[in-house]
Order: structure tokens, then sequence, then C-alpha cells
């Protein structure tokens, strides 16, 4: 990936990220919703182990693109950065897959819930590259009951480890962080809705429990861009 791709494509990080934002925040508005009041209902926990960084997620354009989806109203992106090197995403060149820190990483199931939907066989993007006509990549959609679904995208392929009418509980392995569809570097996408239809249905606030932001522990409450977050749970990926 030369450097004017490099500018193009998420993530942007230091100045260019902070641009972009503040142009976003400008120049759009967000979607109207009527759950911007809403209460999770679910006892979400972060759904990976270690610190990871929020680069979107939060209620502004400013903080969070999503927010001009009405399904993805309120969706985070979550990635790793080193404390090294400027806090990029990658080591080395960041050409391939590999080179990015949360590549591969588990992802476990935040709550108890129903698989309804999932897919395994999208191919991982090379960095810089995307996959709009399948724009979730690999992906997990899970019912939590009370009407809130979670949706997990972009898993490396062939590593999603549950199927459609599985039980999971809290903390089980799902599969690990990838680069597959909308996507040109890996990540996790995450975002909680009222339906199970990928694109169909209204966002929901997604409120985590027991966690630490930027270090700080939190009994409740939503990530916002630019924190690095950790659960306080232990998970074993079984």
């Amino acid at each position: 990936m030369n450097r004017a791709e490099r500018i193009r494509n998420f993530p942007k990080t230091g100045w260019r990220n902070d641009l972009a934002r503040h142009l976003a925040a400008l120049t759009k508005r967000p979607t109207p919703s009527e759950f911007i009041s809403y209460q999770t209902q679910t006892g979400l926990h972060l759904p990976f182990a270690g610190e990871w960084y929020v680069y979107w997620g939060g209620r502004s354009l400013a903080q969070n693109r999503h927010a001009l989806a009405r399904d993805q109203r309120f969706a985070y992106d979550f990635l790793i950065l080193s404390r090294r090197c400027r806090g990029q995403s990658y080591r080395g060149k960041g050409d391939s897959n590999t080179d990015y820190y949360c590549f591969g990483q588990p992802i476990y199931a935040p709550a108890d819930g129903l698989v309804v939907e999932t897919e395994n066989e999208v191919p991982d993007n090379k960095p810089g590259e995307m996959n709009p006509k399948a724009a979730l990549g690999n992906y997990v959609i899970l019912d939590h009951g009370s009407g809130e679904f979670s949706f997990f995208a972009h898993f490396r392929r062939d590593t999603v480890t549950v199927r459609s009418g599985d039980r999971v509980r809290s903390g089980q392995l799902l599969g690990q962080c990838g680069n597959s569809g909308n996507s040109s570097e890996p990540h996790l996408h995450y975002h909680l809705q009222n339906t199970p239809v990928p694109f169909q249905g209204d966002g929901l606030p997604a409120f985590f429990v027991e966690y630490f932001a930027d270090r700080k522990p939190r009994a409740r409450g939503e990530p916002a861009a630019r924190q690095t977050v950790r659960s306080q749970l232990e998970f074993s990926g079984q």
C-alpha cells in the first residue's frame, strides 16, 4: 500500500483523523433516532481480551461516522494500536493482514444468545482494498432476547466457530478478527439493533458493563472514540 492509499483508507490517525472527524461533523448531521434515550437491556461485556482502541464510537459524527446510518446509528469500530510507533495499528509496512495487531485476535460473545445467522467464507481483503458487495464480510448475528441483536462483522475467513441455531454463553469464542467485507484494514465492527436483518432496522445504544476506559473502571457505559478499552472479565474462549 503506498502513501496515497494509506491516507485515503481507514484508519486515519493523527491530524488526518482529526480533520476527517471535524469535516464530517461540519458538513453532515447524524440520522434521527427514536432510541437516543434507550437503555440496553442485555448485560453486554466487551467482546475481546486485552486493550483495544475505539476508532469510531459515540453519538456525534465527529466521534462516529456510523451515525449517518439508521441501523448502525450507535455502532463501534475497534482495533489495536501499538504503544510505540506513533500509535500505529500495524507493524512493518502494513501491506499484509498479519502486520496488523488485531488480525487473528479472538472475538467472544458479549452475552448469552442464540445465533441467528453467520457467514464464514468471504476472503479477507488485502489492506487498502475493500469488498462492498459483501459489506459485512464474515459475520455473526446474535439474538439476546428483548428485541436486541448483536452484529459482528469482518471476521477472518474460516474462523467463525458458531452456526445458526447454536446457543452461546457469554465469553464463548465466536471467531477471529479479520479484514473481510467493506473493510480496508483488520478491525472489529460491532453494533446492536432491534432486528436480525442486516441493514434493516434501528440501531440501539450498546452500553457495556464491567470494563476499563483509559484504564479507569466503568460499571456501565458507552465507549467513545479515542478511548482505549478493556473488559474486566477474563475470557476462557471455550
